[in-house]
């Protein structure tokens, strides 16, 4: 007997859809650390026809996903230079940022016939990809010169910095206009900037949000696509003063407990313990207030279509990307250990 953890893949291209409608463009998938834990396969087959295409970190993850489609790739981060060719034959867009790495692609271009088309970003916070105005000006009339049509792109990461890093970005786009440059598309909303009704760009990157998540704000349509429940084990009577688990809730006065299987082990966020109704979070086991459950129940729904997924993160203290990841890790090795 344990926790149920799934994923609704109905629920998951709805909410695809959902965000594209919202947003008025197409959605590339971000399916970035190997389906957010869920895996590559069971995203793209939930997910392949519902967007545009798909965004991955690097090029071993493109590597894993072509293993289930071969639909465009976005690759968000760096491409060492040597497997730029790799990237580009396995219909993915690399980050292009340097002389060498455009040349490279200029040469692959040429050799199919085909116009270059790059993808430069622009970096608007450290430890995240792309170039700075200074370098983007540098860069600016290489790009004129090889006659590239560029997609740029950026990545909003603070909404309370967001107009300043906007504004940084329109200044980009500016200069590439000044050098002649040609930009054709342009990529700057994720899941929380949108949600907060930023609409900038050509197309929108949902990752967290094809799973439910918005930041808070409420987007029609999208709705939690994880169902995440606990067997009942028991019903307990216990008087005032009673402390539960380990450093669990002291009891303030006499409570039935349901006694749930499934704790941080499983999955289950250890800092919900003491919020709301839950009275104790362990390694195997839960408690929370037998209140909650009607007559006869014998599971605790603690995520499901109806639940929201920020309220949930919120609760537990931990970022929604953290959540959907450790569950998707989660429901992967209990997977595993059936097959075993």
């Amino acid at each position: 007997m344990r926790p149920a953890l799934s994923l609704d893949a109905n629920v998951l291209a709805a909410n695809a859809r959902a965000w594209s409608e919202f947003a008025g463009v197409l959605v590339r998938a971000v399916v970035k650390c190997d389906g957010y834990g869920w895996g590559f396969g069971a995203m793209v087959r939930a997910l392949e026809g519902t967007v545009a295409s798909y965004c991955v970190a690097d090029a071993d993850e493109l590597r894993a996903l072509r293993k289930y489609t071969s639909a465009p790739a976005v690759i968000l981060g760096s491409v060492p230079i040597e497997r730029l060719r790799e990237v580009l034959d396995a219909n993915a867009q690399p980050p292009i940022s340097t002389v060498e790495e455009l040349a490279l692609a200029g040469e692959w271009a040429r050799a199919r016939s085909k116009p270059l088309r790059v993808r430069v970003g622009v970096r608007t916070a450290a430890a995240w990809s792309g170039l700075s105005l200074e370098e983007l000006a540098r860069f600016a009339p290489e790009l004129r010169a090889a006659s590239a049509e560029v997609e740029a792109w950026t990545h909003v990461t603070d909404l309370a910095a967001a107009q300043d890093q906007l504004r940084l970005f329109e200044e980009a786009l500016a200069l590439l206009s000044r050098a002649g440059v040609r930009v054709e598309e342009t990529d700057v909303c994720s899941t929380f900037p949108l949600a907060a009704g930023i609409r900038r760009g050509t197309s929108v990157r949902i990752g967290v949000g094809l799973f439910g998540a918005t930041g808070g704000p409420v987007v029609p349509g999208v709705f939690c696509a994880l169902r995440f429940s606990a067997p009942v084990l028991r019903i307990e009577r216990h008087s005032a003063g009673t402390q539960l688990g380990y450093g669990g809730t002291m009891l303030g006065m006499d409570c039935s407990v349901a006694m749930l299987r499934g704790g941080f082990g499983d999955g289950l966020p250890a800092g919900l313990q003491g919020t709301g109704d839950v009275l104790m979070v362990g390694m195997q086991y839960a408690a929370v207030r037998a209140e909650k459950l009607g007559a006869g129940t014998e599971e605790f729904v603690w995520l499901d279509r109806a639940a929201s997924l920020d309220e949930f993160a919120r609760a537990a203290g931990r970022p929604v990307h953290e959540i959907v990841t450790g569950l998707g890790n989660c429901a992967r090795a209990a997977s595993l250990e059936e097959t075993d």
